[in-house]
């Protein structure tokens, strides 16, 4: 069928808005449609001087790094100073051209993280890049455990920096001595103390000791990482939130009961003995499958520096009304762990070391137990000291408990308990498998019993001092 030409513009014009031409049947051009209206004027362009770029953008704190300004339509010259902000020290600048600098900068560990703008003078004309540099974290710091005073926590610190692994130099086995990580320490307020568990090349586990006496503060730490002398250092600002805590009171005779909610939680407790002469015990007990607390005992410093001992079950000796600490940690990693701890004081016997007691015929008498000995001195490798208990009819049965102490703890002694004779042991001697002995004797009868305590024979001379309680049980 032939189209009409009129039929053919009707055709163009229907189809049409998207048609830009079309001709009729015969080859004719179409009529050009009306002029569109006028858009918005644009915006004038600008050719004032302006920071384009920072290269690299971003840096660790406890860093030296090499920058490039790049600038457009500037024209710096050697007068030309930058500026990054507090924290940040530019050390060197050199002019590449008119439009780029290259800066050499120092961040400080004490920076604040976070956008930094960059300033560039030059005479009297003044650049500004708005956030264009960006002062980061080298490490990440997360915990577990009660974050407060007299508590022990897990840390983890994960290294961000990935052009600066962490030293993971160690030495020991693991088996017969502890494996520690020499090339690694770590440094924050007063009253807090960490070693390190774990180290590989971009994360660190510690565990971190918080003494009762510790500043309830927001704390800084720092992780330094290298030999001596070569340390590079994370730095990690406001790491950790110490809370406040009051311990709870305990009371001679009467159990505290308690629940540590989560895994690693700890409970701080104090005790206050009489001021005379007595050993004291602190025992945590549980019914909560897989957990195995223990009580974490401080003296009245509230210092782990100072630390007692860390079990189950503590026996100490004191004479002063003065405070101790009992920190309750249960470290499997069992949450919801119910507890009972179980204070008592006994009142005991004592006696003063004497010098001439190193025989059978001049030992020292024990008229009751428990008895404590003070002040005794090992005067050679050779030398013992002997103490006299006569067995009663509620002791026959149990056992002799000696256990020796001292503030000076490489002393290296050695206990045994004989029988009447001076000369039959009763389950001894003690395993000497340190340097002060805790020693269980063998099963009493009525009659006489000799305790004697003498030098291992790993005994050093400098170390000589000693003291000693025993009881039965």
């Amino acid at each position: 069928m032939k189209m009409s030409s009129k039929l053919g513009l009707f055709v163009c014009a229907v189809i049409g808005a998207a048609v830009v031409g079309c001709s009729g049947s015969d080859g004719a051009a179409g009529v050009a449609g009306p002029a569109g209206s006028a858009g918005p004027a644009g915006s004038a362009g600008s050719d004032a001087p302006s920071v384009s770029a920072v290269t690299p953008a971003r840096a660790f704190l406890s860093r030296k790094l090499e920058v490039t300004v790049s600038g457009y339509g500037t024209k710096w010259s050697p007068s030309t100073t930058l500026d990054f902000g507090a924290g940040v020290t530019v050390d060197k600048i050199t002019v590449a051209s008119p439009t780029a600098l290259l800066a050499s900068i120092t961040i400080a560990k004490t920076a604040a993280p976070g956008p930094r703008d960059v300033n560039v003078v030059d005479g009297g004309t003044k650049e500004v890049y708005k956030a264009a540099f960006h002062v980061d974290l080298p490490t990440k710091i997360s915990t577990q455990g009660t974050l407060a005073q007299g508590s022990i926590i897990a840390v983890h610190a994960t290294g961000l920096d990935i052009s600066t692994p962490f030293d993971t130099t160690q030495t020991g086995d693991g088996l017969f001595t502890p494996i520690s990580y020499p090339n690694m320490s770590i440094t924050g307020a007063a009253g807090l103390n960490a070693s390190f568990d774990a180290v590989s090349l971009f994360s660190a586990d510690l565990t971190m000791l918080i003494d009762v006496t510790a500043a309830a503060a927001t704390s800084d730490i720092e992780l330094l990482s290298g030999p001596t002398g070569e340390e590079i250092s994370f730095p990690a600002p406001g790491a950790l939130t110490i809370a406040a805590r009051t311990p709870v009171a305990l009371t001679s005779g009467t159990d505290a009961m308690g629940t540590l909610t989560k895994a690693l939680d700890t409970a701080l407790y104090s005790f206050t003995p009489g001021a005379t002469l007595s050993l004291v015990d602190l025992a945590v007990t549980t019914t909560t499958m897989g957990a195995t607390p223990k009580v974490v005992l401080l003296p009245k410093s509230g210092k782990f520096a100072d630390l007692i001992g860390a079990k189950a079950a503590q026996t100490f000796v004191t004479s002063a009304a003065d405070p101790y600490y009992a920190i309750i940690w249960d470290n499997s990693g069992t949450p919801g762990v119910a507890f009972k701890v179980t204070p008592k004081t006994t009142p005991a016997f004592g006696i003063t070391a004497s010098a001439t007691a190193i025989t059978k015929a001049t030992a020292q008498t024990a008229t009751s137990l428990p008895a404590v000995l003070q002040g005794g001195t090992l005067a050679s490798a050779t030398d013992e000291h002997w103490i006299k208990y006569t067995a009663v009819a509620a002791d026959v049965g149990k056992k002799l408990h000696v256990v020796t102490y001292d503030a000076d703890k490489k002393t290296d002694t050695l206990v045994d308990v004989f029988k009447a004779d001076g000369t039959t042991s009763v389950g001894g001697p003690s395993s000497d498998s340190g340097y002060h002995e805790d020693f269980k004797s063998g099963v009493l009868a009525l009659g006489d019993y000799y305790i004697v305590i003498s030098a291992s024979s790993s005994f050093v001379a400098a170390h000589k001092t000693f003291s000693a309680w025993v009881r039965v049980e």
